[in-house]
């Protein structure tokens, strides 16, 4: 025979596992709830004037901020060149995008591909003066 005072034990724990189960179910929920919606980032890395790239990386460091503050998740980074793509799936801190070299010609024709691949994309890119 089992010992009655090990039944309230047993319930004890199994109240205290549920409750613990139900805090941590809440915890992920609320996680999944609060969370930014998600979102592209394509940076454009053709050549362009200072000033336009000073533009492109000030308008990156919003997104930036935006997931740092759980407004935005970014899920990730392409950045698109001569070379071809390049897909990060940790977001670049401002400075790092500040230190990308832009050159190269702009290419409409891969812009427009990602951008169908990608609907919801955020296309970050500055023209090049002729």
């Amino acid at each position: 025979m089992s010992n009655p005072n090990q039944r309230p034990n047993q319930r004890l724990l199994q109240i205290l596992g549920l409750g613990w189960l139900a805090f941590i179910g809440t915890g992920v929920g609320l996680r999944q709830v609060l969370r930014g919606p998600e979102t592209v980032v394509v940076i454009d890395q053709s050549y362009c004037e200072p000033i336009q790239w000073q533009q492109l990386t000030n308008a990156y460091t919003a997104l930036y901020e935006q997931s740092q503050a759980r407004q935005l998740q970014i899920e990730q980074v392409i950045l698109l060149s001569d070379f071809g793509e390049k897909a990060l799936d940790t977001p670049p801190t401002p400075e790092e995008v500040q230190a990308l070299d832009p050159f190269g010609r702009p290419n409409p024709q891969r812009l427009q591909a990602i951008a169908k691949q990608y609907p919801e994309a955020r296309v970050l890119t500055c023209q090049a003066s002729p």
